[in-house]
């Protein structure tokens, strides 16, 4: 266990066991553990479906580096708070680029014009709410860094296609990187909320709800586009898909916020 990790008793470990909960209370038809691994993609078709799935991720990354990036220069003016998100940023940058390489290998075009389409997509779903205050960015950051999960552990367990070269650099890279960010995340988040007195607790936690289901309604026609691909592209079981999102992000939001899971009130659903 990291030192982080060690004071925020906060890790994968948790995050798979929500995951894991809600499925077997909610999904109970999806499996826990992967049968088989992934086949490689053989044909053109499926080379083209795994890389725009990958460009889509890189539109995602893509929007990180540009939203974190202001949210540092408006919102964080102390520098250990800015180390977290430099390395947020500089790690999404690589993932971008390396998807970018990968795609130019593979299919043998540049998607640059692809992944800039993508982010503008997120910006009008988002507006300024990943920089607009404290308690904004940090529901923003619980969308692109926590609520995914769920989609991703689905992916991880049931896609039957993939491609080894970047099933490797995804296990080997991105997936640490993006535990740290997660972590690093939470480390200030805790310390945020650990300074307020238990009522602004309560008013702080009202606060990131409300922001965090405005994003979910602005986000829902993006959400579900990436579980259609995830199903197209990889093959993925998504049936389920939204029962098992809506109870993961609740489950999320009421340990990150302090509050019991039916406290958290009604929340917009990734079917709505």
């Amino acid at each position: 266990m990291s030192m982080i990790q060690e004071r925020l008793r906060w890790s994968a470990q948790i995050e798979d066991e929500i995951y894991r909960g809600v499925v077997t209370r909610f999904a109970p038809h999806l499996p826990l553990e992967r049968a088989a691994p992934p086949r490689p993609a053989a044909t053109r078709s499926e080379i083209e479906g795994i890389c725009d799935n990958w460009i889509w991720t890189a539109g995602h990354d893509s929007l990180i580096v540009q939203a974190a990036s202001k949210a540092l220069d408006r919102l964080f003016p102390d520098l250990d708070q800015q180390y977290f998100l430099a390395r947020q940023i500089g790690d999404d940058s690589h993932h971008a680029e390396f998807v970018r390489d990968y795609v130019k290998h593979r299919l043998g075009y540049d998607p640059i014009r692809q992944i800039n389409d993508i982010v503008r997509i997120h910006w009008d779903a988002l507006g300024d709410l990943p920089y607009r205050d404290i308690h904004s960015f940090f529901a923003w950051e619980l969308h692109y860094e926590l609520h995914i999960l769920s989609r991703l552990h689905t992916e991880r367990r049931t896609g039957q296609i993939g491609d080894p070269g970047i099933k490797q650099y995804a296990e080997q890279r991105v997936g640490p990187d993006e535990e740290v960010h997660r972590l690093r995340i939470l480390e200030w988040w805790f310390g945020y909320h650990a300074a307020h007195a238990p009522a602004e607790r309560e008013a702080i936690a009202r606060r990131v709800i409300a922001l965090d289901d405005e994003i979910q309604r602005r986000l829902n026609p993006y959400l579900n586009s990436r579980y259609q691909r995830s199903a197209a592209n990889f093959g993925a079981d998504i049936s389920g898909k939204d029962a098992v999102y809506d109870h993961f992000r609740r489950e999320v939001l009421a340990r990150l916020l302090d509050v019991e899971p039916a406290r958290v009130g009604r929340l917009t659903s990734l079917a709505d």
